[in-house]
C-alpha cells in the first residue's frame, strides 16, 4: 500500500502506516576507504600535514539489515560515518566538480581540477553498484549531540520533522498517526506534551528522553539509509533493547539500510539485533562480517612470526601455514563475560601492546627484552589485512564466504528478510535516485511550517520572565530620569537624550540577541539543509517573519509606554509615527545582527565585533556630534547608519510644525539652543516661542529630503531590505 493513497489506510491502525511505507532500497559499498585530512594545529599552513584517520576500510551496508560499527574512542567510527553519509565538504565539492565535468563533456569544453583530495585513489563509494554519492534526502543521521528545539514539545519536534519530509499529498492525520506510533515505539508517549528544554536555560525532559526524541525525529522520516551515532548512550538496558528491536523491525519489514555506531551493546542486542559487524581500531578494520562469527575468528588467531610474514609479503605468497608460532594471539572469552565487553577488551589490549615499547612486552611474556624483527608484535588490523589478502575478500558476509577455512553457519542469515520480499523489489539505479524530487513539500507549505516552528521556538527565547523583568527595570529608571518633562525650551536636551537613550539601550540588545540566537540555530540549519528538508528561502522568510514579531515586541512595547510617561508630543498621529519609527529601528538592528552572525561563522568573534559595529553606527546618528560638525572624511558614513535615519525621524516627529514655549527659568531661545549644541554661535534665533524647525536646523537636519519624516522611514526600510538580502545571499553561499 502506498502512502500517496491515504484514503486506503485506516487511521485507527497506527502501526500499519509505517509498514505500508516502502522506501527506496539502498546498498552502500565502501571499498578501500583511506581518508587523510589536513591536521588542524597551531603551526603555519606550510608546516601542516595530513593525518590518516581511516586506512583501507571496506564494508557493505545492505538493505534489510542492521549493521553495527564498534570500536574504542578514537577508532574512526564517527569519521567513517561522516564519509559514508557524504557529509564532508570535500565530498560535496567533488560531487559538484563531477557534475561540472559532465556538463563540460556534454558541451565539448574542458576544465581542470586542481584540488587536492583527502581520499586515496583506491577509495570507492558505490551506491547500488554505481560510483557516486547517495542523495542526502535519502539519508538520516542521528548524532551524539542532540540538536533539538528546546522550546517545542516532544511531539512538536517530531511532528515538524515528519511533516516537512513527508510528501505533501499525505494527509496530516496520517502523519500525526505516524508520529504517535514512533513516539510509542520509543516509549515517549507519556512525555509527548513536555517541553524538550535544555541544560542551561530551561529544564525539560531527561537526557535519555532527549536522545530518544533525536532518534524519533529521524526515525519518523523513514530514510532509506539511517546512521545512528551512539543511539543507546544514556538509555537504560530495557529502553536500549527496545530501540534496537524497533530498528531491526524496520530494516526487515521495509528494507531500510541501518548503521549504528555502538560502544558496548548488551548480549541480547549483539546476538539478535545486529546482522553485520564492523570492528575498528585506530582507523583500521579489525573484523567485518556476521557478529555470530567474530568470536570464532578472534580466538582462531595465532601469533605470527613477523620476519616470515615480512618475507612472504616480499615474495607475494599467500600460504596460510607460513609464519605461525602456534601460540594464541587473543585470550579466549572468559566465562560470564558479555561478548561485546570481551571484544572491546581485546581491542584495547591490542592497542596498548602496539603502543608500549616492544622490550616491555617481551619482558612481560618472559623474554629477555631484546627486540628485533622476529619479536615485534602485529596488531589486529594486521591480522585482518592478512586475512583479506588470503581470502581475496573485503567483506566476509557473503553466502559463500569463509572465516579461517570455516563455512558460514546459518546464523549469518538468521535475521534476513523473507526471500519473497527481496525478489518483489529491486534496487533503483543512482540516476533514478537522483531524479526523484529534491523536496517533498512545496515552498508555501515549507514557509507555513517553518514560520509556525520558528515563532514557537523564539517565543520561548524572547518572551521570557527575565526579558519582561528587564523591560520593567528599563521603565523604572526611565521614569526616574525623564518623568513628565515640561514642554518648554528648558528640556530640549533632555528630550533628545531620551530619544537616543531608548535607541541605544534597545538596539544594542536586539543586535546581540540576534547574534546569539542564530549561532544556536546554525548547526541545526546546516543538518536540516543537508537532508533537503526545506529550501533556504523558505527558512529565511520564516525567520524574517518571526524576527519582525517576537524579537522586537518587548522593545516596541517599552517605547510605547515611555512616550506617555515622558510627556512627549501629545497627538495620536505623533504617537503612531513614534511607534512606527522605533519598530523599524529595532527591525533594522535585528537584520544587522543576523547579517553579522551569518558573515562571521565563529560565534565568539561575532559576539565581540557586534557591539563596536553597533556603537559606530550610533555615533553616526547625530546625537553626540551634530551631523554638520562631523569631519568630511567620515561624514559619508552617516548615510549608512540606521541610527541617523531613526534619530532624525524621531526629532522631526517631535519638533516639526510646532512652537516650543520658553521655560520659566530660561534666558533667550538662543541660550537654549546654545546649551543644546554646546555652541555660542551668534546666528541662532532669538525669538520666543521657539519654532521646532529651528531645533532641527540646529541639529544639522536640513535639506528637502532629510527634513522629510517619510524619507527617513523609507531609508530605514531600504537599509533593512539591503541587510536581509545580503544575509540571504551569504546564507545561500555558505557550505552545507
Amino acid at each position: 500500500m502506498n502512502m500517496k493513497d491515504p484514503e486506503t489506510i485506516p487511521t485507527d491502525e497506527q502501526s500499519s502506516n509505517h509498514e505500508d511505507h516502502q522506501v527506496p532500497l539502498i546498498q552502500l559499498e565502501l571499498k578501500n576507504v583511506t581518508y587523510s585530512p589536513i591536521a588542524q594545529n597551531s603551526s603555519t599552513s606550510s608546516n601542516s600535514k595530513r593525518t590518516t584517520v581511516l586506512h583501507n576500510i571496506s564494508t557493505t551496508i545492505r538493505p534489510y539489515q542492521v549493521s553495527a560499527w564498534m570500536g574504542p574512542s578514537g577508532s574512526g567510527k564517527t569519521s567513517l560515518l561522516t564519509v559514508a553519509a557524504g557529509l564532508l565538504p570535500e565530498q560535496q565539492q567533488q560531487q559538484q566538480q563531477q557534475q561540472q565535468q559532465q556538463q563540460q563533456q556534454s558541451t565539448g569544453s574542458s576544465g581542470s581540477n586542481t584540488s587536492s583530495s583527502s581520499f586515496s585513489k583506491d577509495t570507492q563509494i558505490l551506491v547500488n553498484g554505481q560510483r557516486g554519492q547517495i542523495p542526502k534526502r535519502l539519508v538520516g543521521v542521528v548524532w551524539q549531540d542532540d540538536l533539538l528545539l528546546s522550546n517545542l514539545t516532544v511531539f512538536e519536534n517530531v511532528w515538524y520533522a515528519a511533516r516537512l519530509k513527508t510528501p505533501q499529498s499525505v494527509a496530516d492525520d496520517i502523519v500525526r498517526n505516524n508520529v504517535l506510533e514512533t513516539l510509542r515505539q520509543l516509549d515517549l508517549s507519556r512525555v509527548q506534551h513536555s517541553i524538550v528544554g535544555n541544560a542551561l536555560l530551561r529544564r525539560g525532559v531527561s537526557g535519555g528522553e532527549r536522545k530518544r526524541v533525536a532518534v524519533a525525529s529521524e526515525l519518523v522520516l523513514r530514510p532509506s539509509l539511517l546512521f545512528l551515532d551512539e543511539p543507546t548512550s544514556g538509555l537504560d538496558a530495557t529502553t536500549a533493547l527496545g530501540l534496537m528491536q524497533t530498528l531491526k523491525h524496520l530494516a526487515v519489514t521495509q528494507g531500510h539500510s541501518i548503521v549504528t555506531v555502538i560502544h558496548q551493546p548488551r548480549t541480547t542486542i549483539f546476538n539478535t539485533c545486529i546482522d553485520s559487524l564492523l570492528l575498528l581500531s585506530r582507523g583500521r578494520a579489525v573484523y567485518n562480517g556476521p557478529p555470530q562469527q567474530v568470536r570464532q575468528y578472534l580466538e582462531s588467531l595465532t601469533v605470527i612470526d613477523p620476519l616470515l610474514e615480512k618475507n612472504r609479503d616480499a615474495r607475494n605468497d599467500n600460504a596460510v601455514d607460513d609464519g605461525y608460532r602456534g601460540e594464541s594471539a587473543v585470550a579466549p572469552l572468559p566465562p560470564e563475560t558479555g561478548i561485546a565487553d570481551w571484544i572491546m577488551d581485546v581491542i584495547k589490549e591490542d592497542e596498548q601492546k602496539c603502543t608500549q615499547p616492544q622490550t616491555v612486552i617481551d619482558q612481560q611474556h618472559g623474554g629477555d627484552g631484546v627486540v628485533d624483527d622476529t619479536t615485534a608484535m602485529l596488531s589486529l588490523g594486521d591480522y585482518w589485512q592478512r586475512h583479506q589478502r588470503q581470502t581475496k575478500l573485503g567483506d566476509i558476509a557473503t553466502e559463500e564466504g569463509e572465516i579461517v577455512g570455516s563455512v558460514l553457519t546459518s546464523s549469518a542469515t538468521e535475521h534476513s528478510p523473507p526471500q519473497d520480499a527481496k525478489l518483489s523489489r529491486r534496487m533503483s539505479t543512482l540516476e533514478e535516485l537522483t531524479a526523484m524530487p529534491k523536496f517533498n513539500t512545496s515552498f508555501g507549505m515549507q514557509f507555513k511550517l517553518l514560520t509556525q516552528r520558528t515563532l514557537k521556538q523564539q517565543r520561548g527565547d524572547r518572551l521570557t520572565a527575565t526579558a519582561l523583568a528587564l523591560q520593567f527595570v528599563y521603565l523604572f529608571f526611565t521614569g526616574l530620569f525623564w518623568w513628565r518633562m515640561p514642554n518648554n525650551t528648558d528640556y530640549l536636551y533632555q528630550r533628545n537624550s531620551l530619544f537616543f537613550f531608548m535607541l541605544i539601550a534597545q538596539s544594542n540588545g536586539v543586535v546581540t540577541m540576534a547574534v546569539n540566537v542564530f549561532a544556536m540555530e546554525r548547526t541545526l540549519l546546516k543538518r536540516e539543509r543537508a537532508k533537503k528538508m526545506y529550501r533556504v528561502l523558505s527558512y529565511f522568510l520564516a525567520k524574517t517573519v518571526s524576527d519582525m514579531t517576537n524579537n522586537v515586541l518587548l522593545p516596541v512595547l517599552y517605547t510605547m509606554i515611555v512616550y506617555w510617561m515622558a510627556n512627549l508630543r501629545p497627538t495620536v498621529t505623533a504617537y503612531c509615527k513614534f511607534s512606527l519609527t522605533y519598530y523599524l529601528i529595532f527591525s533594522t538592528a535585528q537584520s544587522m545582527g543576523l547579517a553579522i552572525s551569518i558573515a562571521i561563522p565563529k560565534f565568539q568573534l561575532a559576539l565581540v565585533l557586534a557591539p563596536p559595529l553597533t556603537l559606530f553606527f550610533m555615533i553616526m546618528g547625530g546625537f553626540y556630534i551634530p551631523l554638520d560638525n562631523m569631519h568630511p572624511g567620515i561624514q559619508w558614513a552617516t548615510w549608512l547608519s540606521f541610527c541617523r535615519y531613526g534619530y532624525s525621524a524621531l526629532l522631526i516627529n517631535e519638533y516639526q510644525g510646532r512652537d516650543i514655549p520658553c521655560g520659566d527659568d530660561s534666558g533667550t531661545a538662543q541660550d537654549n539652543l546654545s546649551s543644546l549644541l554646546s555652541n555660542q554661535s551668534n546666528d541662532l534665533p532669538t525669538n520666543c516661542p521657539l519654532a521646532g524647525e529651528d531645533v532641527l536646523d540646529a541639529m544639522g537636519i536640513r535639506g528637502s529630503a532629510v527634513e522629510n519624516f517619510w524619507f527617513n522611514i523609507l531609508m530605514l526600510v531600504i537599509l533593512q531590505l539591503v541587510l536581509r538580502v545580503a544575509a540571504y545571499w551569504m546564507l545561500r553561499r555558505s557550505k552545507n
